[in-house]
């Protein structure tokens, strides 16, 4: 894992436009596809999608198997134990949702460092052992994003992004919209001041700033305004536009 996540790693440092894929489904194949088609990060949704840990070993091999793609995970919520659990299948970048205060966020960090680095993470080689090929991996760690998304994570958004540890911002607009009193996918002033706040504590702070999008044109708008790390298209979303595009030229 080292030495794959150390160029995506040096990539995003030196300012490369990273587009993802976000995996609500637990199906290899379309992780396969998915990272075949040449999406910079696969992500696994633990929190709003179907995988859990279980699946995690078999989707993080499919997603490897086919090309060279960030493997991704969100969490299901900032618990130590979870946040763990993906380190040691070898998840190469956590999405932590929900982050508040920058309690949350050292939490998080805290999570994924070893005591020899200041943190808590206990040594579980879950993945290593699988693939007999277990390694020392006190110096290395996955890349950690946290989520902004409520009325307390914005406001202490400039507080979260300075957190040591913390290696970039994503940005939910659908909860992001409620905490502002707006509606998900409607125009809305409040929102995109947000947003742009959001994207501009990430910058101050040097961190990778992110943001969740439903599909490629909504993707391209967010990296006008600055984002890197960009969700461009969801597995089911996507299959069923398809099917939907496919049928109707089939009945046109």
């Amino acid at each position: 894992m080292t030495e794959a996540l150390e160029k995506h790693r040096a990539s995003l440092a030196a300012g490369e436009i990273y587009n993802g894929l976000w995996m609500m489904s637990t199906s290899q194949e379309l992780a396969k596809i998915g990272s075949a088609a040449g999406y910079d990060y696969v992500c696994l949704d633990m929190q709003h999608g179907f995988a859990r840990p279980s699946d995690i070993l078999r989707l993080t091999d499919a997603v490897r198997a086919s090309g060279p793609a960030l493997v991704t995970a969100r969490v299901a919520a900032n618990r130590f134990a979870e946040i763990g659990m993906l380190a040691d299948a070898g998840v190469e970048a956590v999405i932590v949702p929900l982050v508040s205060s920058v309690a949350d966020a050292e939490a998080a960090a805290s999570a994924l460092d070893y005591p020899s680095r200041g943190g808590d993470r206990s040594w579980g080689p879950t993945a290593d052992l699988m693939h007999n090929a277990v390694q020392d991996t006190r110096d290395e760690r996955p890349l950690l994003f946290v989520m902004i998304e409520n009325e307390e994570g914005l406001a202490n958004v400039e507080k979260i992004c300075a957190v040591p540890g913390i290696d970039g911002v994503y940005i939910g607009p659908a909860d992001l919209a409620f905490a502002v009193d707006a509606l998900p996918g409607q125009p809305n002033d409040a929102h995109a001041e947000a947003v742009a706040r959001i994207r501009t504590a990430a910058d101050v702070a040097g961190i990778i700033p992110g943001i969740h999008c439903g599909h490629g044109a909504e993707a391209k708008v967010r990296k006008a305004q600055g984002f890197r790390f960009i969700t461009s298209a969801g597995d089911i979303g996507a299959a069923g536009r398809a099917f939907r595009e496919d049928l109707a030229t089939a009945r046109g």
